[in-house]
């Protein structure tokens, strides 16, 4: 099982909209119309990104997502295998087997990083990330420590 450490990617950048361009965004809202909710979805900050099965999947909220396997999305695993020489992979060859690493996405600034799966899915799914599990674990429960600016 992978540690939680942060793997940088120098010089890797997705576009801030990177969400609208695979179809994340627009696959939600046409969920929550099919829901016939009111409203639109409000994308999030961070995004996840992995392949299970050869299926690319996005992550943002408590929204996961199977993304179309065309480009620009199916370029990911081979440019994260180029640019870590095939150290860090965030695909699994089936879809009951999630993969070592999630790709996380900062559509503030564009920048990417690598997280061990479980640990960076917790990151993009919460509505507030903060630092360790349960802020009832130690003596500052009543603040929580919140990531970011």
């Amino acid at each position: 099982m992978a540690e939680n450490v942060l793997i940088p990617l120098p010089g890797f950048e997705l576009p801030p909209d990177y969400p609208w361009r695979i179809g994340f965004v627009a696959m939600v809202n046409d969920q929550l119309r099919r829901l016939r909710t009111t409203g639109y979805f409000l994308p999030p900050r961070f995004f996840g990104y992995y392949f299970q099965a050869r299926m690319p999947v996005g992550v943002g909220g408590s929204w996961t997502v199977s993304l179309d396997p065309s480009q620009p999305t199916a370029v990911l695993p081979r440019m994260l295998d180029r640019l870590t020489q095939g150290e860090y992979r965030i695909t699994s060859e089936r879809r009951d087997v999630p993969p070592d690493y999630l790709l996380v996405h900062d559509r503030r600034d564009g920048a990417c990083w690598l997280w061990s799966f479980a640990d960076g899915l917790r990151f993009v799914e919460a509505v507030e990330p903060t630092l360790g599990d349960d802020p009832g674990d130690s003596d500052d429960a009543e603040k929580p420590k919140l990531l970011g600016p």
